[in-house]
């Protein structure tokens, strides 16, 4: 009896890895949309994140002592890195959102309706022509 290896090539290794693959990235998707905001919370006016770590303006100027003209130049980065934050947050919610009316486009009724129920959502009304 001749032993037969598995190979690469084979079409139902090839459709067992393509699934793996899509779970994967569709789970670390839901997964990163649902806690991104934890790990990376949306910088309050003032505030310096780094790492995690959430530091005041306030705990700046004290513990570091700052001139008038250093508080100036440190409140002006901080200004302009929660511009910077809330730009980035737009556009990842544009991507997110685009990416999910593409999702829903290549879905059937029946699929768009599961999709949304795994969005904890209402499915998309029809298009009317």
């Amino acid at each position: 009896m001749a032993h037969r290896d598995p190979s690469w090539s084979n079409p139902k290794v090839i459709a067992i890895l393509a699934i793996v693959f899509l779970c994967g990235s569709a789970f670390g998707a839901a997964a990163m949309r649902e806690y991104i905001h934890h790990w990376f919370p949306v910088p309050a006016a003032h505030d310096f994140i780094y790492h995690g770590h959430r530091i005041s303006f306030n705990t700046l100027k004290g513990q570091l002592k700052l001139t008038a003209a250093q508080e100036q130049a440190v409140e002006q980065v901080l200004d302009d890195f929660a511009k910077y934050y809330q730009n980035l947050e737009e556009q990842r919610e544009d991507v997110t959102e685009s990416g999910k009316r593409r999702i829903y486009a290549a879905l059937d009724a029946e699929q768009q309706k599961r999709f949304a129920a795994l969005l904890h959502e209402a499915p998309p009304k029809p298009a009317t022509p």
